[in-house]
């Protein structure tokens, strides 16, 4: 479990630094289950993931984002369910049960990998509400620094609620205004070892820079949502299609599998 000090830090920052989840030999086996699932791809033979797509679609500067790896994957299966990662997640919302919303990697090849804009991530999932009951683990399967584009986050940003037309967009990342509505604005860059795992709020401002560097950048983010957390058919999302509930109704169902829940700590 995270340190009091820790839980503190992520109330007030809307992020924080976890421990080692992954050893190397993991970390290893994560790697080479993305490039099987990548060679992979549209073979109706083989379980896949909902997408593999090319966020921006810019094909000089790719970001390629897998949706669902847990879906083509059973060591990603697992690791949505890692006892640490999942235990430290309900100790952040204070849940008594957690659900994947979804999960995803980003990948950016070394020496071309692109920008990912700044966003929050519950305002680009409109099909589920309140948009504070979410957080992303999110795992690097490489040593991810500022050279190969390390994730950045706007301290305290989870507690402005939704925000927008304020993030600077594509490759004007640096540009980011010096306050918000009166607060002045402390960007920090969050580094992450390999095996590691970070937490961020669902509203918290974050993005990352290209990779520049010789190295490849790949990560593995799990959204997390708690037992609030409802459907809202008005929005549209990659994941709607699979959801089973009505409006209003606890997002549950095979695709949104449980993982965690309070009264037994753990589900396998």
């Amino acid at each position: 479990m995270l340190s009091q000090e820790r839980v503190a830090a992520f109330h007030r920052d809307g992020f924080v630094l976890g421990d080692q989840v992954l050893s190397d030999s993991e970390v290893e086996e994560l790697r080479q289950e993305l490039d099987r699932v990548i060679d992979n791809y549209q073979d109706e033979t083989k379980p896949q993931p909902v997408r593999i797509a090319n966020l921006g679609g810019d094909e000089q500067a790719p970001v390629w984002q897998i949706v669902n790896m847990w879906q083509a994957s059973q060591p990603f299966r697992l690791l949505t369910h890692h006892p640490k990662i999942v235990a430290e997640v309900a100790q952040l919302l204070s849940a008594q049960e957690l659900r994947i919303w979804h999960d995803q990697v980003q990948y950016k090849p070394s020496g071309t990998g692109g920008i990912t804009g700044w966003h929050q991530d519950s305002p680009a999932w409109p099909n589920i509400a309140p948009k504070t009951t979410q957080i992303s683990s999110w795992v690097a399967l490489d040593n991810i620094d500022e050279s190969n584009g390390c994730m950045s986050m706007v301290v305290g940003s989870h507690n402005w609620g939704v925000v927008r037309g304020v993030f600077p967009h594509g490759r004007n990342f640096d540009q980011m205004p010096d306050e918000f509505e009166g607060i002045k604005l402390e960007v920090r860059l969050c580094p992450v070892k390999k095996g590691y795992v970070h937490y961020h709020h669902a509203l918290t401002w974050h993005g990352s820079h290209a990779n520049d560097s010789g190295q490849k950048r790949r990560a593995i983010a799990n959204h997390y949502m708690t037992e609030k957390t409802v459907y809202d058919e008005t929005g549209g999302h990659i994941m709607k299609p699979f959801v089973t509930v009505n409006h209003g109704e606890k997002l549950v169902g095979e695709v949104f599998p449980l993982v965690w829940q309070k009264s037994t700590n753990q589900i396998n």
